[in-house]
């Protein structure tokens, strides 16, 4: 007994260690993920291992963002090769930082302008976890109700973060707290076929191992996706047996002795943010992931991406910005950003010229809008727009390249009805696939 128990501290220094449990939380979240799909043929995981360092390293050194390795992986050998898909979200199990720090030296601001501008580019919005260094905090369970988001943020030392906000590629950027329990902890039930008796001493909150809120965010992007064709029931938290919306469900529990019988009482997370604390997230441009009162689930109230929409000088105008600055908005218009690329990359190289290109664009296009006002159910769900144009024009001095600007005004399962969006984008003709 007093080896077992000393081989069981021992168990315990390896598995607390802080890189070990960040490292166990990054995968027990990629497994979460990957179980808990629906099965469909159209939602596909791509895994890439590519640490912070050696990402931020590749977008320095490139002399513009389209000329990066990165660009060239999620843009050039999806869009710009023959066959290839585009990607309809990314997610990257960074923590994001305000700036470089010690054991930290990359500056996450300079990373993140030059994401912006490959997810812009390739119509992909790409969801990061922040850090809590970004609340001042080393981890989020020190939190307290009286923590204010925004009032952190308008910090002097803050104003390089606070201009990634100004950016209308920002859109396509997406910052995600708390973290989730990646598992609980090990416990001494005598299934062990050795009858080595382990039971691990993780009482304190850096002890557990946590996993980064975008596996969550990921799983009701795909569960949406994979529902209706149509990213954009990824929020709020409609009572019902089957999680819809932004209902995250099926996240590891832990239970206590004291836990009454029956479901657990609590959300497993590290933070669970208070009402105010939830809209002062979404004010300063964060996804919050905040539990549902004595419920085990937890949802997604919100989605704002990291752009902050500037002051219009009308209601409508300001409503257009507002919902132009969603997460499930972007996802949405990227569907069809992404076909409407596809498609003008087939027809370019071939004999069409411009007005040919524009005329079948656009003739698909109008297969999607609706043509009744208020047009709800399946009709809504068989026709997402309420209006859609696309204007091609040949590019001087660039033969085999087309200018695109497509203009969007989505309607089913949105908030408001009436935004549109603008989209520009160059069609180019494919390369053959290798």
């Amino acid at each position: 007994a007093a080896i077992d128990t000393l081989i069981a501290r021992q168990l315990d220094a390896i598995l607390h260690q802080h890189r070990l449990r960040r490292l166990e939380g990054s995968w027990r979240g990629l497994l979460w993920l990957v179980d808990g799909f629906v099965q469909d043929r159209l939602v596909k995981v791509r895994l890439l291992v590519m640490r912070w360092q050696e990402l931020a390293r590749d977008l320095e050194r490139a002399a513009e963002f389209d000329q990066s390795n990165m660009f060239r992986m999620i843009y050039e050998e999806e869009f710009g090769t023959a066959g290839g898909e585009p990607f309809g979200m990314i997610v990257g199990d960074y923590e994001i930082r305000p700036g470089p720090a010690p054991g930290h030296p990359v500056d996450d601001v300079a990373v993140l302008n030059q994401l912006a501008a490959v997810g812009a580019a390739s119509f992909c919005p790409i969801v990061l976890p922040a850090s809590p260094a970004l609340l001042g905090i080393n981890s989020f369970h020190e939190a307290n109700t009286t923590l204010s988001l925004t009032a952190l943020l308008r910090a002097p030392e803050r104003a390089r973060w606070r201009s990634l906000a100004g950016r209308e590629d920002t859109r396509f950027l997406a910052l995600v707290l708390p973290r989730t329990l990646g598992r609980p902890a090990w416990q001494d039930d005598g299934s062990r076929a050795d009858r080595f008796r382990y039971r691990e001493d993780a009482g304190k909150p850096e002890q557990r191992v946590w996993t980064t809120a975008v596996y969550a965010l990921a799983s009701v992007a795909a569960r949406a996706f994979a529902l209706y064709r149509w990213p954009a029931q990824i929020r709020g938290a409609e009572p019902g047996w089957d999680a819809t919306g932004g209902v995250v469900d099926t996240l590891p529990h832990e239970r206590f002795r004291a836990d009454p019988p029956g479901p657990p009482p609590r959300p497993p997370l590290e933070l669970n943010l208070t009402d105010d604390q939830e809209r002062d997230a979404s004010e300063a441009r964060i996804i919050a992931l905040c539990g549902l009162e004595a419920l085990p689930e937890a949802s997604f109230g919100a989605v704002p991406s990291m752009h902050k929409p500037p002051r219009m000088n009308t209601d409508s105008a300001n409503s257009n910005q507002r919902l132009s600055a969603h997460l499930n908005s972007v996802l949405c218009v990227s569907r069809f950003a992404h076909i409407v690329k596809l498609m003008g990359r087939d027809m370019v190289g071939s004999a069409m010229d411009a007005p040919e290109v524009e005329d079948r664009l656009q003739r698909w296009l109008n297969r999607h809008i609706t043509g009744l006002a208020g047009a709800g159910g399946e009709a809504a769900a068989k026709y997402p727009l309420s209006d859609a144009r696309v204007e091609v024009r040949e590019r001087p001095g660039r033969p085999g390249s087309f200018g695109c600007t497509i203009m969007l005004q989505p309607h089913y399962q949105l908030d408001e009805v009436g935004a549109s969006f603008r989209l520009v984008t160059d069609l180019v003709a494919s390369r053959k696939a290798i």
